[in-house]
């Protein structure tokens, strides 16, 4: 799978930067800057997530496939990986499936142990939502308030949200 990313810096060793569930490369655009400076910074979007190709398949795995994928592609041998939540996993998993193309590894906010879903609201929400008749981004909030009070989180996941030019044309 073709993974969208940004890649910032033009010299020193390659960082590669993985969001975490619901996340998107955005989420990490300003350590990235300041990293950019002494790496070449690596932003994916992983599978079903921000610019990337949605998919019916996802798992760490092929996840992990996805980033050797646009390594191999970006002639990258080997790359120090960063991972928050979901991003850490897929991380680990490379380590795994890929050894020689993790010089390291930093895992952020997940541990190596299996978790319990805890997102069951956002799910119910996002899967109650009929995107092909919202018209607005508030259209879009109203339909998420109804399942999730908290705004913060209601604008964390319409972070995720984009228009469609060839159905709504700009204008």
């Amino acid at each position: 799978m073709q993974l969208h990313y940004k890649q910032l810096g033009d010299s020193g060793p390659d960082l590669i930067i993985l969001h975490g569930l619901l996340g998107s490369l955005d989420n990490w655009i300003t350590i990235a800057k300041q990293l950019a400076g002494k790496y070449r910074v690596w932003l994916v979007d992983q599978r079903n997530h921000g610019k990337s190709p949605h998919s019916e398949d996802h798992s760490f795995r092929l996840m992990a496939d996805d980033l050797k994928q646009l390594m191999d592609e970006h002639a990258i041998s080997s790359a120090v990986l960063i991972g928050h939540s979901m991003g850490g996993k897929t991380a680990m998993q490379m380590a795994i499936d890929y050894p020689d193309q993790v010089e390291g590894l930093a895992v952020v906010d997940m541990a190596v142990k299996a978790y319990s879903s805890g997102h069951e609201e956002i799910f119910e929400a996002l899967f109650a939502m009929d995107i092909t008749n919202i018209n607005s981004r508030k259209e879009a909030d109203d339909m998420l308030a109804q399942y999730i009070d908290d705004v913060h989180i209601r604008q964390f996941l319409l972070k995720n949200l984009a228009r469609d030019e060839r159905v709504h044309p700009a204008g």
